[in-house]
C-alpha cells in the first residue's frame, strides 16, 4: 500500500470513529425524548381543535385508539369562528388549546400575526418527521417566512364553486364571463368574503384569471346572497335555491353524491386555487408532551396514511400527502399540484397568496360600506 493511501484510509478511518459515536447518540438521544414523551404524556389532555369537516374528526378518533391514555378534548370549529376566538382568549391571557390542525388560512393571516403560535419545530422529535428530505416541495412545508409555526402536510388543487344543473339551464359557463350574464342575476350565493374562507380563495381564483374588475361587477351587479355560514350555503346548492354557490363546504356535497344524490349538483373548475392543509401549536400549549405526540404521530408515515384513508372516506378531493412515502387515494390523485412548479399556484393559506385575499377582502369590504 502506498503512503498516499495509507494517509487515505487512516483519515477515512479517523473520521468514522468521529462520526460513529456521534450519530449513534444522536439516536438515542432521540429515542430517548420519544420514550420520556410518551411517559409523561400519559394521562395527559390534548385541548384540540380541528376544522368542522369529518375526514378531520375520523383521524384524530384513530388518534386516540392509538394512545388511549392521552384524553383527548376535541372542538370542532370552522377556522374562520375559532380564530378570533383564540385571538381574543389569548390577549386575555387565556391560554386553553394545545394544537389546531385545520386549513392553513386562518392560522397563517389571522393568528400567527398576532402571536399566537408556537414554533412547531420544538414539538418535532421523530427523525421521519423532521428530515426535510422525507417531504416533497420541502421549501413549502410551512406557511410562512416568520418561522416554522405551520406545518402543511397536504397540497391538493381545489375549487369550491358549484353549480345546480337544473337551475338556469341555458348557462354551460364555459366562459368565465357568463357569471355576470343577467340571467343569473339573484341566482349566485357567496361565503361571506370578509375575511379568509373557501369563498375568498375561490373569489381570489376568480381575479387571478379575471382580475378584480370582474369581481366588482360580480358584488355590485349580479346581486349575489352573502352567507356566512358554509353549511347553509351549501345547502342553497343541494336544494337548487340558488344557480351557483361560491366557497361551498364540498364534504357535504360529496356525501351527497356518495349516498345517490345531489346528481343535479357539480363542481366547476372556475376559480381554482391550491388548498393547504396544516397543524400549528397555539402558544404557550398547556399539555406538551400531549401535544408532542400529537403532531409528530399525525406527521409520521403512520398518521398521514391514517389522514390519507378516512379523508377519502367522506371527501371528493385531498386525500393526498407531502410524504413521499404515502401513496395518494386513487381517485384524489388528480388533485395533487406540480410540486416542482409550487410558487405558479395561488396557495390559499400561505404568505404567497396572502395578497391576493387582502384584495379581495379589501374590494368587497369597500362595496360593502358604500352600500350601507
Amino acid at each position: 500500500m502506498s503512503r498516499r493511501h495509507a494517509i487515505h484510509w487512516f483519515l477515512l478511518g479517523s473520521l468514522v470513529a468521529v462520526l460513529l459515536p456521534d450519530g449513534a447518540t444522536a439516536q438515542q438521544d432521540w429515542q430517548q425524548e420519544w420514550v420520556d414523551t410518551l411517559a409523561k404524556a400519559k394521562g395527559q389532555p390534548l385541548a384540540l381543535t380541528v376544522h368542522g369537516i369529518e375526514g378531520h374528526e375520523a383521524v384524530v378518533r384513530e388518534f386516540q385508539k392509538r394512545f388511549p391514555d392521552i384524553k383527548v378534548e376535541l372542538t370542532v370549529s370552522n377556522p374562520s369562528i375559532i380564530a378570533p376566538r383564540i385571538v381574543t382568549e389569548q390577549r386575555n391571557g387565556i391560554f386553553a388549546w394545545d394544537s389546531w390542525w385545520a386549513a392553513t388560512a386562518n392560522m397563517n393571516n389571522i393568528v400567527l400575526p398576532a402571536g399566537g403560535l408556537d414554533r412547531i419545530s420544538d414539538y418535532l422529535v421523530l427523525p421521519e418527521v423532521k428530515d426535510p428530505s422525507n417531504w416533497r416541495a420541502p421549501d413549502y412545508l410551512y406557511t410562512s417566512d416568520k418561522g416554522p409555526y405551520v406545518f402543511v402536510h397536504t397540497y391538493y388543487v381545489e375549487a369550491t364553486v358549484y353549480r345546480n344543473k337544473d337551475v338556469v339551464r341555458a348557462l354551460d359557463f364555459r366562459d368565465l364571463d357568463q357569471f355576470l350574464d343577467r340571467r343569473l342575476k339573484g341566482q349566485i350565493a357567496i361565503r361571506d368574503p370578509s375575511r379568509p374562507n373557501s369563498g375568498t380563495f375561490a373569489l381570489a381564483g376568480l381575479a387571478k384569471v379575471k382580475g378584480l374588475d370582474f369581481l366588482r361587477r360580480l358584488f355590485t351587479e349580479m346581486d349575489p346572497a352573502v352567507i356566512d355560514n358554509p353549511r347553509q350555503l351549501t345547502d342553497t346548492i343541494i336544494r337548487g335555491d340558488k344557480a351557483v354557490i361560491i366557497g361551498a363546504q364540498p364534504d357535504l356535497i360529496a356525501r351527497c353524491h356518495l349516498a345517490g344524490g345531489c346528481r343535479n349538483v357539480e363542481r366547476m373548475t372556475s376559480g381554482q386555487y391550491v388548498f393547504l392543509r396544516g397543524v400549528s401549536v397555539l402558544k404557550n400549549a398547556p399539555h406538551r408532551e400531549a401535544t408532542k405526540v400529537w403532531v409528530n404521530w399525525l406527521l409520521s408515515r403512520e398518521g398521514q396514511e391514517t389522514y390519507v384513508r378516512e379523508w377519502a372516506k367522506s371527501n371528493d378531493i385531498g386525500a393526498l400527502s407531502l410524504r413521499k412515502d404515502v401513496k395518494a387515494h386513487p381517485s384524489h390523485e388528480g388533485a395533487a399540484p406540480d410540486y416542482d412548479r409550487m410558487g405558479n399556484y395561488l396557495l390559499a393559506g400561505a404568505d404567497s397568496g396572502e395578497q391576493h385575499l387582502a384584495a379581495v377582502i379589501k374590494l368587497y369590504t369597500e362595496i360593502k360600506n358604500r352600500s350601507r
